[in-house]
């Protein structure tokens, strides 16, 4: 039964509003990488990741900290707000 449990948080956690929010954050950067021109492994090897290390992260299944965000923006040179402007609303 435990078991059972654990596959619904898991669930539960991967369908939240952060995990939407990985998701969104991951193809913008498949987006950007396409659009410089860079394969996984060419944009990898830029910020000292392994291939399958950016791949995870253009799927959403790995969270970018902070700091990897910032590090990407400036291989990329893109504005933060390329990546995160979506998510908060205007006044």
């Amino acid at each position: 039964m435990a078991h059972g449990l654990l596959g619904a948080m898991v669930t539960l956690i991967r369908n939240s509003a952060a995990a939407r929010i990985d998701k969104d954050l991951g193809a913008k950067l498949r987006a950007f990488r396409l659009a410089a021109g860079l394969t996984q492994s060419e944009l990898g090897e830029l910020m000292g990741l392994s291939h399958s290390q950016l791949q995870k992260y253009e799927i959403g299944k790995d969270r970018m900290a902070a700091s990897t965000l910032v590090q990407f923006c400036k291989v990329l040179k893109l504005d933060p707000m390329a990546f995160l402007g979506d998510h908060f609303h205007r006044r």
